[in-house]
């Protein structure tokens, strides 16, 4: 049975940076991926506009995450947005990587660091013993051991978690998925935006186009970006047979859609030039922590006793036809505390990223990129300090944990 410091299961938005923190704290890490890339959603999901790094003009998160963006830029794979004091669209703040620059880059960082890397590789089994966590893998050479001091689940999903035997939570309607894609084959200075209006109503009354398909009906504004923003609804991505049905019903949303585009004149021609491999799951399942994040307490800014990182956007949730969004007062930045990230009752395990224990309406907020990324660096830094000193998770200071993320060059309130 191989042995490690800290495991880090999922290497996405918070798992890479996870694994790399741990490792700059001196942990011996393993970090495992089911996809044969790194990156998660700003990968394989397309989603390749994290944000938010600044609040009110200030930076707020930084870090081997703001590190792997800069050696994007140097790469000439982003270039970074103009930062103002009041954003008049919290989106332009957002930074657009080429998805094979940045995991290119984030492969560098982790061998640079020493991290342990295997992809293709899922976790199948999880079990907390008197001599730490143990672990089964799943790989293409089979099932395979490995004993850990620490484990940090950056899943998304919470399925170490649940393995484990942890309490988790689901809100009740599950927010939309999203298949990212491009579209070409027309010249939007040709296309007649009234008549695909008309079109688009008429699709719309008869029921052969939805709502969801569009994200609110405006496509001709999609077909000027030259991108479908759809929702996928009554999908439940927390199991392999609910993401598989996921896939396969954005995908052929997809399809009718473009086929319907087809009839409209000057469409003919229009097709997908570009989809992710993934869809964009934004919420399945959360731990029940030591500490919840509520939704006053992310809109009041509260600076909780154990805050590790900040955070910086909308709620933003994401509903079938739309997305309600209540946007933070000015100056007010939101702080995420450690116990968000500590399953109760768990001493060896930690999650990061949008699977942290929040609300319904906090977490449409807190399961962004860069919150993710600065969750993930926590929670890295605090299991490789749990395995040096040989305590449990939630055994450590939070002013040895700050000390640490600051040590990585990480931001930490104050």
């Amino acid at each position: 049975m191989k042995t490690a410091d800290t495991v880090v299961i999922g290497g996405g938005t918070a798992g890479c940076f996870a694994a790399i923190a741990a490792a700059m704290t001196g942990a011996k890490t393993l970090l495992v991926e089911k996809n044969g890339l790194l990156g998660g959603t700003m990968t394989a999901a397309g989603v390749n506009y994290p944000g938010l790094f600044f609040a009110w003009g200030e930076q707020i998160i930084a870090g081997p995450c703001w590190e792997a963006v800069l050696r994007t830029v140097q790469a000439g794979g982003a270039s970074l947005p103009r930062i103002t004091k009041c954003p008049a669209k919290h989106w332009q703040e957002q930074i657009r990587l080429d998805s094979f620059i940045y995991t290119c880059v984030l492969e560098q960082l982790c061998i640079e660091n020493g991290v342990d890397l295997v992809m293709h590789t899922m976790v199948s089994a999880v079990q907390d013993t008197a001599k730490g966590v143990e672990l089964i893998c799943t790989s293409k050479e089979g099932l395979w051991g490995i004993q850990a001091k620490t484990v940090i689940d950056a899943t998304g999903d919470a399925d170490a978690a649940g393995l484990a035997g942890y309490r988790r939570e689901k809100s009740e309607h599950l927010q939309p998925a999203t298949l990212i894609n491009d579209i070409a084959g027309y010249d939007i200075d040709q296309l007649d935006s009234n008549r695909v209006k008309a079109a688009t109503e008429q699709a719309l009354s008869s029921g052969r186009i939805k709502i969801e398909d569009t994200q609110g009906g405006d496509l001709f504004g999609q077909l000027r970006a030259h991108r479908i923003s759809m929702h996928v609804i009554n999908v439940d991505a927390s199991t392999s047979g609910g993401k598989t049905a996921a896939e396969v019903k954005a995908r052929r949303q997809l399809a009718e859609l473009i086929a319907f585009l087809k009839t409209i004149p000057g469409l003919a021609n229009i097709y997908v030039s570009r989809f992710a491999q993934e869809c964009g799951i934004r919420e399945t399942y959360r731990i029940a922590g030591e500490k919840t994040v509520t939704k006053e307490d992310y809109l009041n800014g509260t600076v909780y006793d154990d805050a590790v990182c900040f955070a910086f956007y909308p709620v933003d949730l994401h509903m079938p036809g739309g997305i309600k969004q209540i946007f933070l007062q000015e100056n007010i930045v939101p702080t995420i505390p450690y116990g968000a990230l500590i399953p109760k009752g768990s001493k060896r395990l930690l999650v990061a990223g949008r699977c942290l224990s929040a609300d319904t309406q906090a977490n449409s907020a807190c399961r962004v990129q860069a919150v993710c990324m600065a969750t993930g660096q926590a929670a890295g830094v605090a299991a490789a300090l749990a395995a040096r000193l040989n305590i449990s998770v939630n055994e450590v200071s939070i002013e040895r944990l700050r000390s640490g993320l600051k040590t990585i060059g990480a931001i930490v309130p104050v």
